[in-house]
């Protein structure tokens, strides 16, 4: 396959369980691609939770490739508490990764993404752009956030043959479900199968979403193929969020 030919993007979080089987999708449908992350092999190592290490990001690009086409936002963090003990200090480390971080991104991308028309800009977003869940305070704030930036991002860019879309996935057995297991085991007073048990359960296919569904539903709109879609999250849940 080969749909993406031709195409530069930039994924960030590419070290994560989700962003390197994105990285993998995009290459084999013919992007080159320029993964960002704090750590890992063959990443630009960047923090994309702050204005300069944004624009770093796009220069390098730019420098490297000479252009760019895709913005794959795909940088997650979790923190999982009880609002009365959430530290404000986590709830800025998760705004500033997921909310502040596309929207640096897209400040500092747009002049390249729009100079042709065909840019596409995608967002991992969750179901919790839509729904609630106990402890997660800044995550579900923000993940909400950022579905509001792609909109308007959306209405923005459309004029210049730009569009902005999200992906929304449900449970993924990646690192960063693992590593808040042990915080769901001791607020919900569960044991590990218990909480596994439960993420498989609320899906209405029982099993986790594999990172390639994921990741082939990005590489669609960030293809000519989904030229039509603009301003819209696709779930890739299971039917999470219609049960």
């Amino acid at each position: 396959m080969s749909r993406l030919a031709g195409k530069v993007a930039v994924v960030t979080g590419a070290a994560g369980g989700l962003g390197m089987t994105l990285c993998e999708v995009l290459r084999r449908e013919g992007a080159e691609v320029v993964a960002v992350d704090l750590a890992g092999e063959g990443c630009l190592h960047l923090d994309i939770a702050t204005e300069a290490g944004n624009k770093a990001m796009v220069d390098a690009a730019l420098e490297l490739l000479g252009r760019l086409d895709i913005l794959a936002l795909n940088a997650g963090v979790q923190h999982v508490a009880p609002i009365p003990d959430f530290p404000e200090a986590e709830w800025d480390r998760l705004f500033d990764v997921m909310a502040k971080g596309p929207f640096f991104a897209m400040k500092h991308g747009w002049q390249a993404l729009t100079e042709r028309p065909g840019g596409r800009i995608v967002v991992t977003a969750s179901g919790s752009s839509f729904i609630a869940e106990a402890y997660k305070a800044a995550y579900v704030a923000a993940k909400h956030a950022v579905l509001g930036l792609v909109r308007v991002a959306a209405i923005e860019g459309g004029p210049f043959g730009l569009t902005a879309n999200a992906v929304a996935p449900g449970w993924m057995r990646t690192p960063m479900v693992e590593n808040q297991l042990a915080s769901q085991m001791e607020l919900h007073g569960r044991s590990r199968d218990e909480v596994i048990a439960t993420m498989v359960e609320r899906q209405p296919v029982k099993r986790f979403v594999e990172t390639e569904e994921v990741a082939n539903t990005i590489a669609f709109l960030a293809s000519d193929a989904s030229a039509g879609i603009n301003g819209a999250c696709v779930p890739v849940d299971l039917g999470l969020l219609v049960s």
